[in-house]
């Protein structure tokens, strides 16, 4: 501190102030440094330290006025620019801004430690990586116990995707410096990145422990509740979070996200329009986010107006082509060429199958792309169409050029699809089956042809933890075979021998595995094999849309699924599928009973008519 070395009255005030602000009695300290001010107005020491006290009580704009009143009056003091930068990182100054000030006070005191740091912050911010790290390693090397230095380094680590190094030095702040409950928050943020969700939740509901106040780890804890599917548990976090701080748009971009999974449509699209005033142009995932939230209220024409916006999520898996023709709109394509092109799973390029018809109509030509395991099924579902796989270049450009427009099998639903209403025009079922093969199969299920059959699955292959919850083991599913006079068809594709061989002991040999049929690579085997069935019960798989574009009573369970349901009861994709809903409270296990009592009620009433004209039997 830039004092006189001889005792005197300001000296003896300032140092007072100085020492209740240390024992966090700010008032006290202000008063001090105030008294001085008023026999000597431009002493530059009680400037600085009002100033500083003025950002501890979080008035930034205050302080930033009286630590420039302390650098003009003696601008040779190293920390009253580090203070500056900081005071001006509340404020939100532009990373430029910030190394100015630093600069100016390593000029001063190239070790002036917060300079340093602060340096660091904003090279980060600039993307300037290299000289980022270098400072902070040369930061770490002259303060090897600062933990600050440990948290910036740490951000800069995730800014450049270095997550598990990230993650050594979050711990290593969390160590040095218990007290901050940024520390646990930046750690429990890479620790989601890399999907540590089990150690997460242990660390977090400690710092949640130690920190019942921190909204931040409130907001973290939210996250991670939502990424292991218990957004039950996590909405109340999510929601204490935007008490908080309703301004920040990321917090209510995750309660929103919270609110659509619990089925609150209405809510996670208020949540939703707050954090898109507030964010900054051009913030991913808001919009994508967006429709899918108006869809799950049935409101299709905002659902679709948005829904393009999953090209640009940083988290959706969905990938945009490039092309060097338009986007058909819905106008006149009688005499084009339109190419057809999918961007999602198996479930999604079916679901958009259920449009083709309309589409081939409207065009001159089709050409369909689909995943090479689809080509097969997609072209005897569609003869008009010239059904192929996608030839791409690295950029993810088409190495073709024989078409006029380009039609993205999701988003001719804003054409197709405007409304609920518009599902009636779609032609039921949607796609064919080769009806040779079915027989075939049919023909070793003969003697058991009097009774009813019915498909079965019960997960997917996806078998990570937190996802599971929404499927069931083979003992779990058992109980809703307990039906006499049933013939269950495996229908679970990657079945493995374990699964096989206890439904055919549970079942007395009422469950049946073809064991010649690939139903997770060979789409017309499974299709021919599904069409052999009076019913299909089934978790929310890929499963559940063969049965449904082949118009094959279906009982599926799952959680709630915006674009499959689009605010219904049941899909509007699949006029002849019941969805049984997921409590997002429970497990899968605890539907049961209830899949039990849907199937026994639909196996009462089973037409097998229904099967045997699909065959064409009868």
């Amino acid at each position: 501190m830039a004092t006189q070395a001889a005792q005197n009255p300001v000296r003896e005030k300032i140092l007072r102030g100085l020492a209740f602000q240390k024992s966090g009695e700010i008032s006290k300290a202000q008063r001090c440094y105030k008294q001085v001010l008023k026999k000597v107005p431009n002493n530059p020491d009680a400037l600085h330290l009002l100033g500083v006290s003025y950002r501890q009580q979080g008035n930034p704009q205050r302080a930033l006025e009286y630590l420039q009143k302390a650098i003009a009056s003696n601008p040779n003091q190293s920390a009253f620019y580090a203070n500056l930068a900081r005071t001006m990182m509340d404020l939100n100054s532009d990373a430029e801004s910030l190394l100015a000030v630093t600069n100016k006070a390593l000029s001063i005191n190239p070790k002036e430690r917060e300079a340093l740091n602060i340096k660091g912050i904003a090279l980060t911010a600039l993307q300037r990586n290299a000289e980022a790290e270098e400072l902070f390693q040369r930061l770490l090397v002259e303060y090897p116990n600062f933990s600050d230095a440990y948290r910036n380094y740490g951000l800069l680590l995730r800014a450049i995707e270095d997550i598990p190094k990230a993650l050594a030095f979050f711990n290593k702040a969390a160590l040095l410096d218990p007290s901050n409950p940024l520390n646990y928050v930046e750690r429990a943020r890479c620790r989601l990145d890399l999907k540590e969700f089990k150690v997460s939740q242990a660390e977090l509901a400690d710092a949640l422990e130690r920190f019942p106040d921190s909204a931040d780890l409130k907001h973290e804890a939210a996250r991670l509740l939502f990424s292991i599917s218990k957004t039950h548990a996590g909405v109340k976090y999510a929601e204490e979070a935007v008490d908080d701080n309703p301004n920040d748009f990321h917090r209510r971009v995750t309660l929103a996200v919270n609110y659509l999974m619990l089925g609150r449509g209405e809510d996670a699209i208020g949540q939703f329009l707050a954090a898109k005033k507030l964010a900054p142009e051009g913030a991913s995932g808001i919009d994508w986010n967006l429709s899918l939230a108006y869809l799950s209220i049935g409101d299709l024409e905002n659902g679709w107006k948005y829904h393009r916006a999953r090209f640009t999520d940083i988290k959706s898996t969905s990938q945009k082509r490039l092309f060097d023709v338009p986007e058909w709109q819905g106008e006149d394509i009688s005499d084009k060429t339109v190419l057809a092109w999918g961007d999602q799973g198996l479930g999604d390029a079916l679901r958009g199958g259920t449009m083709l018809h309309e589409l081939i109509e409207k065009a001159g030509k089709v050409i369909l792309e689909v995943s090479a395991k689809s080509v097969p099924w997609f072209q005897r579902s569609f003869p008009d169409a010239q059904v192929r796989v996608p030839q791409l270049n690295q950029d993810l450009s088409t190495g073709r050029n024989d078409f006029d427009l380009t039609a993205n099998l999701s988003d001719i639903a804003e054409v197709f699809r405007p409304d609920i209403a518009s599902f009636k025009k779609a032609r039921v079922p949607a796609f064919d089956f080769d009806l040779d093969l079915a027989h075939k199969y049919f023909e070793r299920l003969k003697d058991r042809a009097d009774k009813p059959i019915v498909g079965v699955a019960w997960r997917s292959r996806n078998l990570q933890a937190y996802r599971m919850r929404y499927y069931l083991s083979a003992p779990e599913f058992a109980p809703i075979l307990d039906f006499d006079d049933v013939t269950f068809v495996n229908l679970q594709y990657l079945s493995i021998d374990k699964e096989i061989r206890f439904l055919e002991t549970r079942t007395n040999g009422a469950f049946v595995n073809f064991e010649d049929v690939d139903l997770f690579d060979d789409l017309e085997a499974a299709a021919a094999l599904t069409a052999c069935c009076d019913l299909v019960v089934s978790a929310n798989i890929s499963t559940t849309e063969i049965s449904g574009v082949l118009d094959v009573p279906t009982i599926r369970f799952g959680p709630e699924e915006a674009p499959l349901l689009l605010g219904q009861e049941n899909p509007p994709w699949h006029p002849s599928t019941t969805y049984l809903r997921m409590d997002e409270s429970k497990l899968a296990v605890d539907m049961v009973p209830t899949i039990r009592q849907t199937f026994e009620e639909q196996l009462a009433t089973v037409d097998m008519t229904r099967r045997n004209k699909r065959l064409k039997l009868s």
